[in-house]
Formats: C-alpha cells, structure tokens, sequence
C-alpha cells in the first residue's frame, strides 16, 4: 500500500523533522547543513520512498504503532543516518524515544538494523564507529610479558616501569 502525501510527514524520516520544525529556521537549516555532508547513498536511500513504505508496512502497521510512536521511529530512522543517534543505542533509544517495551524496541531495531540498514549498513557502521568511537571507554592495554628467552637484565623498559 504506497504511502498518502499526508502519511508522508509520519514515515518519512525527512518529512516528520521538517514537519515537527519547519517553523524553526535554526533546526531547518542544521538539517540541510548535516544533509550536504551525507555520501550520496544515504541521501539516495533517505529520500526513497522504500524507506517510509518500510517504516508503515514492516514496522507501524504490524506493531500497531500509532501515528506518533511511527514518526518518533522515522525520526530516529534519519538520526541514525545522520550520525546524531548511536546505532549501538537503538534498543534504548527507541524504548525512551516511543514509550514502547522493551520487547517491541528490540523488535524495531532488529528490523531497522537487519532490513531497512541493510543496503547501508556496513558504511554506516564504518561512520558510527568514526564519530562515536572517542566517547567509548578506553580499554586498559595490559604490559607485554617478556618471554625468558629474550630477557635481557641489562634493558630497562621505561614505558612499564614508569
């Protein structure tokens, strides 16, 4: 069932942002700044209509999504995109984001992940782990052991001792 103009501003990721502000000119704008910076197969895939057809039919129709909680997933649908949601967050985002359950989060991001991401999915990763990688804890490097063979009590490695 193609998607209704009017439908548009619910599960097209584009159209529910400018809906929600388009009176605002500072959001407007910031989005269409973010936009020119996107490779060109994310924008391809963010104004093709498959993708608001995948929101309606393979996500709000079935989950019986009202019109708000399917607009909140098309809204976080562009902010993965975009890079402004972590996609290692999406569970938690789309439960705080919808008001749904745990059950039903995990549910849409399984499906925005493995179908709708699909095409995009490994540049996305890629990008993701770029913009996102330098607030992830840091992992404590443990010192390399020197095996016996190669001691030499003579050299005093500064970087452990230190």
């Amino acid at each position: 069932m193609p998607i209704t103009l009017q439908e548009l501003n619910i599960y097209d990721p584009y159209n529910a942002y400018v809906s929600l502000f388009l009176n605002d000119r500072f959001r407007y704008n910031g989005l269409h700044d973010k936009l020119k910076e996107l490779p060109n197969n994310f924008s391809d895939f963010l104004f093709d209509l498959k993708t608001s057809e995948f929101i309606k039919e393979r996500i709000a129709v079935p989950l019986g999504l009202n019109e708000d909680q399917a607009q909140k997933v098309a809204l976080i649908v562009l902010g993965l995109i975009l890079s402004d949601l972590y996609l290692g967050n999406i569970v938690e985002i789309t439960k705080q984001k919808t008001g749904l359950d745990e059950t039903k989060a995990k549910t849409i991001a399984g499906l925005i992940v493995a179908e709708l991401f699909r095409p995009i999915l490994e540049e996305l990763k890629k990008r993701h782990i770029e913009k996102f990688a330098k607030n992830l804890p840091k992992i404590p490097q443990q010192p390399q052991v020197q095996s016996n063979q190669n001691f030499d009590d003579r050299v005093v490695d500064l970087k452990n001792n230190m």
